[in-house]
Parts: structure tokens; sequence; C-alpha cells
């Protein structure tokens, strides 16, 4: 392959060094045109040296140094941690993405890397090694001990990295491999670069030219180098770039860059007589420009279709500063990193070429790619880096046109002030001059367009046709003078003005003008037989003064009307575009179309690019990188590779040809989602239990032309009944209740967010155990039982307590009867009466005592419960009714001493009743009642039995109905106990 590559560069050799020769003529055409760099303030890190830069995939741009890691949005640089075990005094050599991982190697030979948003695709990043954070990666076969250069994978799945010194290093199927020059031939073991071309192999670039490699199957190596005879310029290779197609731009140590097609296996491009050094790096922008860095010679610019070399000029910081890296970013960016002028940023595709003449009011790129520009004080030429009057005396020029003849040749049309138009030739001799004495409607020429043989002069009288033929005009001949056009043909309404600002012919060769008051007119065909068209209103708009028109890719009419904006004309439907539709201004300069089809539209402070595909309007202006420029009315010129150039009162701003492969809007991402405002490990944790539900996100919109532009519009799907738009970048949501959401945020740099990209975080709040179905069903269960359970319990209790009731009355009824029944009357009176006669004293005390014992007893009756004490009252009243009656037959003993609780009413006294009732009392046979707690838990009634040899007749109602209704209560029951000697009963105390 390599010899077929070298024999194909030598028979080719005569053609590859005259266009060689013809780019090195062409080099010093544009020298000193160059964008806005703007700096960032890196202060706080100049120790650190940044050496590295690099943009991962999810938008954040990165940058390394010694003892540093920089994550930057725009605004702010946060400083990634280091590993503890990494040593110290370490410089990042090198950072690439592969795999959604980014790597990073070091000067000791030390590899990290620190997974991006997407996972652990890499099988030997065990689960230990996968937290997101960096880290150092440990092969089993050891890491090298030289400083890693950089990372490369290859179509196969390829792992690849390359060292200073001990060569290149291929991960596969998890086992490391390493080329190096002894055993494989690589071209040397000093390797600064690595690329992969567009079949998927990797070149390293090395001391010693290139090798490119691969590894079809495992351990299998490929190694072809090649160096200065095989075709190489130059022996040392420090940079390589690819292109979009996978060929390889080469940068060298003393020759400059070369271009190697990789389809033609040969170099096809190489930049001669380079006098700039060492080339340190390259980055391709837009398809159309490659930057080249240099040692000490700042950054230089390239055009891939011209050869045409661009350096800067003295007043830029970078002129003469050492390049250690360059990065064009998503959004076609070119960033800079100088050691001496620090990190810079610019907006390639718009850059300055200042002049010494003034303001420049028309502008021209010939088909010689030489540019041309009109202004007060004269036609000028760029040559050889600088501007030279082409005219025998200075005019006022306000267009210019380039005429195509039907031989081949072209003449320049400069179009002035009041004194007509100056023709010339392509080498800017003067040749010819028409004013109105040749015929001219007028002599303030605004505009010329052309269109076959037929040229057209838009003035401030009208407009003129001229028919140029196959020659250019002699002296005896005139052009067509035509009074608002086609005037000679009757039938034909005039443009309705003399003033016409713009003349435009449109591909399919109608000739379109804009009129001062008129609207736009349009002439179908340019022959004789033509009609013109008006167009006065467009949507129910008026159309006046139309001051510039162009035509977009899909053949659509672009014009713009004073005070109204941008109308678009699309067959006979029209759209307008206002500051509803996001316009920036509704007075426009120019318009013109770049050859990506992005509609360029001019004001006096900035430029709107227009995608007439989407609709996607942005605005630059100073501050998004364009250069400070204030461009004029129609001074607009769309080249041949696409390129808009634009006459400013600075100079001549050139806008690129855009490439759609750059994004046009930022890359959202989220920077942290916290949980009670602790941030967490978002790409793992989804699920959330109930009490987690304080979730903040903290997004952001990455977007570096300028960042501060950016709005977000985000909802919380499951809470936000609709979207919410807000510069801020965080959002909180507090107390969320258990369910499925998707927090969804988009960010947009023009305030339009349909079609922007999206960042979205799908997560789930968990109910409690006890509001699972599982725990609901069988806990349903549960409580029905227990409703069943206690509505049972009610039903008993309420029967229980009616029956208690019942109970109760008839147990007062029976304790009543008992004391108010005869005998117990007789056996009191007849106490009385005897005591009267003895002791009328203490027969007074008898009846207050009986009276107190009864009046008691209709006060207790109505209780449920009594204390123990006033219990004890009562029972002491009736002992003292017993004493009186029995005399010391009767000994009723109370051993309760401040004992606390309840019993049931008249319980003692009843129970001392039943003693007395059923036992005989006398003199040789006394009764001994006794009263005392038991275990404090039971008030024990202890009499001796002595029964009577005919008991007395009663019901036995009040010992039964006592246990019944204590059984009722559900409390510990009565217990009766009868030896013989002794009859006890045992009452629980409530």
């Amino acid at each position: 392959m390599f010899q077929k590559m070298t024999n194909s560069c030598f028979r080719n050799r005569w053609k590859l060094w005259f266009f060689v020769c013809l780019s090195f003529f062409l080099n010093e055409k544009l020298a000193g045109q160059m964008p806005v760099f703007r700096p960032f303030n890196l202060k706080e890190f100049k120790q650190s040296g940044i050496t590295k830069i690099f943009q991962s995939k999810s938008g954040w741009v990165w940058m390394g140094g010694k003892n540093v890691l920089l994550r930057f949005d725009g605004q702010e640089f946060e400083q990634i941690s280091w590993p503890d075990s990494l040593a110290d005094n370490l410089q990042i050599t090198a950072i690439s993405e592969i795999r959604d991982t980014l790597w990073l190697g070091f000067s000791n030979g030390n590899i990290c890397f620190l997974p991006q948003p997407g996972g652990l695709p890499f099988p030997f990043l065990t689960e230990k090694n996968g937290k997101h954070a960096l880290q150092i990666w440990q092969p089993e076969e050891g890491s090298p001990a030289r400083a890693i250069t950089d990372f490369a994978s290859d179509a196969t799945g390829g792992f690849w990295f390359s060292t200073y010194g001990e060569g290149l290093y291929c991960l596969k199927t998890n086992r490391l491999y390493q080329f190096n020059a002894a055993d494989d031939k690589l071209s040397g073991d000093e390797i600064y670069s690595l690329a992969a071309d567009g079949q998927g192999k990797i070149w390293a670039a090395t001391d010693h030219g290139i090798s490119i490699c691969s590894m079809p199957q495992d351990g299998k190596k490929s190694v072809h180098s090649f160096g200065v005879a095989d075709g190489l310029p130059d022996e040392i290779i420090p940079t390589l770039c690819p292109d979009s197609g996978g060929n390889m731009w080469i940068g060298t140590d003393q020759k400059g860059v070369c271009f190697f097609d990789v389809q033609k296996q040969r170099i096809t491009f190489q930049t001669a007589d380079w006098q700039f050094g060492a080339v340190t790096s390259l980055a391709v922008v837009n398809e159309s420009e490659l930057w080249i860095g240099t040692a000490s010679n700042g950054v230089i610019r390239l055009d891939i279709q011209t050869g045409i070399l661009t350096t800067m000029t003295e007043n830029l910081p970078l002129q003469h500063d050492k390049i250690h890296g360059l990065l064009t970013d998503l959004e076609g960016g070119l960033w800079v990193v100088a050691e001496k002028s620090g990190v810079f940023r610019a907006n390639a595709r718009f850059s300055l070429l200042p002049n010494d003449f003034g303001n420049v009011q028309a502008v021209l790129k010939d088909s010689r790619h030489r540019l041309w520009a009109g202004g007060e004080r004269g036609l000028f030429l760029f040559e050889n880096g600088k501007f030279r009057q082409v005219l025998p005396h200075p005019e006022n020029i306000i267009s210019l046109f380039q005429s195509r003849l039907a031989s081949g040749e072209s003449e320049i049309w400069a179009g002035s002030f009041g004194k007509g138009v100056f023709i010339l030739s392509p080498e800017g001799k003067f040749l010819k001059k028409l004013d109105e004495k040749n015929g001219l409607v007028n002599g303030s020429i605004l505009s010329i367009a052309g269109s076959g043989d037929k040229i057209w002069l838009a003035s401030l009288g009208g407009v003129t046709q001229i028919d140029v033929g196959h020659r250019t005009l002699g002296d005896g001949q005139k052009p067509t003078a035509v009074q608002s056009p086609m005037s000679k043909i009757q039938s034909l309404p005039s443009l309705g003005s003399n003033y016409i600002y713009k003349v435009y012919a449109d591909r399919r060769g109608r000739i379109w003008f804009g009129t001062d008051g008129n609207g736009l007119a349009v002439l179908d065909s340019p022959e004789a037989s033509g009609q013109v068209r008006h167009f006065t209103s467009a949507n129910g708009l008026p159309l006046k003064t139309v001051l510039s028109i162009a035509e977009d890719l899909a053949g659509r009419i672009w014009f713009t009307v004073s005070g109204q904006g941008l109308f678009c004309l699309d067959g006979e439907k029209f759209r307008h575009f206002g500051k509803e539709e996001r316009l920036h201004s509704l007075e426009i300069s120019s318009l013109a179309v770049a050859g990506s089809g992005e509609l360029v539209i001019s004001y006096p402070d900035g430029l709107d690019l227009l995608n007439p595909e989407t609709d996607h309007l942005f605005f630059f202006d100073a501050e998004t990188g364009i250069p400070v420029a204030e461009t004029n009315l129609n001074a607009a010129f769309s080249d041949e590779s696409g390129n808009v150039w634009m006459g400013t009162s600075q100079g001549i701003l050139r806008v690129a040809s855009g490439n759609f492969r750059f994004i046009i809007d930022p890359k959202t991402q989220f920077t942290t989602i916290s949980l009670f405002q602790k941030p967490f490990d978002f790409q793992s944790k989804k699920s959330f239990a109930h009490d987690e539900n304080y979730l903040a996100f903290d997004f952001i919109g990455l977007w570096y032309a300028q960042p501060t532009s950016v709005r977000y519009r985000f909802r919380l799907e499951g809470f936000d009944p609709d979207w919410k738009i807000s510069k801020e970048h965080i959002a909180s949501y507090p107390n969320l209740q258990p369910g499925n959401y998707i927090f969804r945020v988009q960010s947009s740099e023009h305030g339009r967010f349909e079609g922007t990209e999206e960042a979205s975080f799908s997560f789930k709040i968990r109910r409690p155990f006890w509001a699972e179905w599982w725990f609901l069903l069988p806990a349903a269960g549960l409580f029905f039982f227990l409703i069943l359970k206690f509505v049972k319990n009610r039903e008993a209790r309420l029967r229980r307590v009616e029956k208690l009731t019942q109970e109760k009355i008839a147990s007062q009824f029976e304790t009543l009867k008992s004391q108010i029944n005869p005998h117990f009357l007789f056996n009191s009176f007849n106490t009385l009466i005897t005591i009267i006669e003895e002791n009328p004293k203490i027969a007074v005390e008898y009846v207050e005592h009986l009276s107190d014992f009864f009046r008691t007893i209709m006060v207790y009756r109505e209780k449920d419960l009594i204390p123990i004490q006033e219990e004890l009252e009562l029972v002491k009243n009736f002992n003292f009714l017993l004493k009186k009656r029995f005399e010391d037959n009767f000994q009723l003993v109370s051993n309760i001493n401040g004992q606390q609780g309840f019993v049931m009413p008249l319980t003692l006294q009843m129970l001392v009743e039943n003693a007395v009732k059923h036992n005989i009392i006398s003199k040789t046979r006394p009764l001994k009642i006794e009263i005392f707690v038991e275990n404090g838990e039971f008030l024990v009634v202890k009499n001796n039995i002595q029964r009577k040899i005919k008991p007395e007749s009663g019901t036995h109602f009040g010992l039964q109905s006592l246990m019944k209704r204590y059984k009722l209560l559900g409390q510990r029951q009565v217990e009766v106990v009868d030896d013989g000697a002794f009859f006890m009963v045992k009452v629980p105390i409530l």
C-alpha cells in the first residue's frame, strides 16, 4: 500500500508543486484577517500551566495542566478533585473521550478515567472503579513509566494510548498489547499524537515519521510506517488531525502542514516555503479552514479550498506565543491554549479585514479569490497584504459586480454615486466609464445584477438594461436605456418609482427590483416580451420601500422592507418575520445567503443567522465574538465558496460558510441532582422512599458563544401543569407525593424552545409500605374484622350493662327490702326500747346511727361504685346497731388501714348482714366477723360458722346478685370459701 502511495506521490509531483506554488502566491493575499479572540480569566490557575483542552460529547470543555483538571461551562471553572493515591506535581499530558468515558494521561505514565453520562461501557472497569469520580486505572499488566501523550479507539473496539518513550499500547479483549520500534517496526517509540482515519486504523505521529497500526484480531499486529523517503515533507510529526471524511491533516516540525487523502492513498496538498516554525496543533473549522498552532508564531489560518494562509496582525496577543492546543467546539468555535497569553475562544465564522480608507460601501470577491472594496475614497483591490487604489481618480463607489462573458473573460463593474459605472479588467485596468451621456437613466448606481448577456443597473432614476453580448462595450456602443423599466412596452405598468434600491437576478433568470415606495417588482423574463409584476402587500401588510433581496438554496425569495422587517416569497405565498419571530430589528442593512443555506441578515449592530428550513434564528454581536463593525446598506456579497463578505465602517467582515454538523442550540446537561440538598449519583439512583421527597435539579445549557443569553424551560411531569420559563438554572420540589415523575428541561439561546435539545430525569417516589396493595389488602381485612369485633363487643357490653343495671336495681330493692323487713325493724325497736329505759342518752345516739344507716342506704343505692373507706363508714354504723343489739356476743374486726380502691355499694354491709342472719349469736357462742385485705386485691369478709338449727327463710338473692354483678363488670370474680369452720367471701377491689 505504501509503495503504491509513494509512486503515486512522485508521479504527480509536478502537479502537486504547481498547486503548492499557486497556494504560496495566494498566501499573502489575506494576511491579517482574523476573528476576535476572547480571553478567559484563569488567574487563579495561572501557575498550573494549562496545556491541554478537550470538549466531551456532553458539551463540557475540559482543561488540564499541572496538578489541575478544570471543567468549564462558559462562565465558571470547576476544579475536579484528584484521587489521593495520585502523585503530586503531575502534568496532564492527554485528554480524550472514548465510549462515554473521559480519559486523562499524566506525565508519569498514570492513566485516570472519569465516566460521563451514559454509564461505564468498558468491561475492564470494575464496579468498584465505576463510581462517577476521577479514578486511577491500573491495568493488570502494569502502567507505563513514560508520559501518556494521546488516546484513540479503532473500528474493532480496540482502546489505544501512546507514550513518549514506550511506544504504543492497545487494549483488546481485556488484554494489553505493546507496539514498539524494536519488535514491531514502529516508526519510533516517542509518539506525539494519535488519530483514527476513515478506515478505522490508528495513525501514530513520531519523531521518525508516521506509523499506521491496527489489530484486526487479538494479538495480530499490523504496522505500516512511512517517512520522508515515502513523501512526507518532514521526519518529525508533532500532531495529526482527521477531517470529517477520515482523511488526515499532518503537522510537521519545520515544513508546515500537508494533507493525506485516505481514498487516493497519497498526499494531495502541502504548504511551500513554510516560515512559521514547528506546528504544535491543528483544528479543522467548518470543513473549510484548517487552523494551525505553532511553537512561536501563534495561530495561522489555512483556507482549505484556495490554500491561502492568513497570519495574525501585530495587535493580537497570540501573534508570537507558543500554542499548546487547539479545539473546535460543538458550536464551531475555535479555542486556543497559549503558553503566555492563556486560553482564548474565537467565533471563527466571523473575521474582519481592516483597511486604511474608511467606510466600505460595496464588496466583491472575484473568480480569482481577490477582494474588491468600494468606498467614498475610491475602488480598491486587496493584493499582497494591502489595498491599492485601481481607478485613475478617487470616486465614491457604492456598488460592485463581476460580469461573465461568453468568451470566458469577465469584467469588474463599479457603480458610483453620481458618476455612472466604471468597467475594469480582472487585473484592475480601467476600461470604460458609462454615464448618462452613454444612455444611463441616472449616474447614481445603487445596485448591479446580471443574467445571461444582460446587465441591470438600479439607480436613483430607474433601471438601465445593458446587453453586453459576447464582448465588452466599445466607445461607439450605447446601452439600452429603460426609464422605469420596460416603459417602451406600453401594456406593462411602470415600477412606480424612480428610486430603485436593489436589483437582483435569481437562478431562474428572473430580475427582481426593490423600489422606494412601490414594493417588490419582478421581471419574469428579461426578454422584450417580459412583463413586470408588482407585489404591494403581503398577508395584509403594505409593502413600500424594499431595500434588499436574496434567493435561498430552495429558490425562495427573501426581501426586506424598511421598518417592517423580513419577508419570504415562496411561490405565491408570503411569510413575515418580525419581532414576534425573534428578529433582532426591523431595520435591516443587507441580505445574503451563505453556502450552508443560512440567510445572513445584517444590522448596524450585529447579524442574525436564519436557517430557512427550521426558522432558527441566532443573533451575533460583539458579545458573541463578532468583530465590532457597522454594516452598510446592501454591501454584501456571497462568493463561490459560500462565504459572505460585508462592507462595514471598520473594514470588510467575513461570515464563513457554516456547517450544520455544528449544534445550533445549547447542550442541556444536569450538573447535580440533590436529595434534601445533598447531591447523589443520579445516573444510578432512580427510585426513592416515600420520605425522600425533596429533590432539587441543577442544570445548564452549555453555549459558549454567549452563555448569558441562555434561557430555560422546565417541567416536572406528574406535578407541574405546564412549562416554566426562567433564566435561573435551579428548580426544587419539596414534599413530592408518591408517584412516577419525569423532570424535563430545555435550553435556548434565542427564546424559542420548540425542537431544542432536552435533558430529562425519570424517577419514582415509592409509596410507604402501609400504602402498598400487599399491605392494604390484609390491613383492610383486619380493619373490618376489628370493626366487626368491636360492634359485637359493644353489643355484648351494652347487654352486660343492661343486665348489670337490672341486677343493681334488683339488689338495691332486695337490700332495701331486707332493711325494712319486720324482723330488722322489730329487733331495732326492741333494742331501742331497752336502751331508752336504761340509758336515754345512748338511745338518742342509737337513733342517730339508725337514721344515718338508712340515709346512707338511700344515697349509695344510686351509685355504681363507692370508695372502700366510705363503705367501711357504712359498716361502722351498721356495727353500732348490731353491738347495741347483741352486745359482746357480736364482734366486728376491721383490719383495713387506708386501702384505696372501690367496691359496689352496700357490699360489706350485705355480707355482714348475711353472717348475722345465718349464724347463732349468743353468750356461749359469740359471732366474730373479720374484714381484711388479701394480697392487695381482695376485700375478705370472714366469720366463724355456727349455723342456726332453723335457718331464716330468704331468697338467697344477695350473695348471688353480688357475684353476677362483678362478673358482668368483666373483673376478677367473687370467691366464696366454706371450709366448715369459717365462711369467707372475697370481693375484688376495683
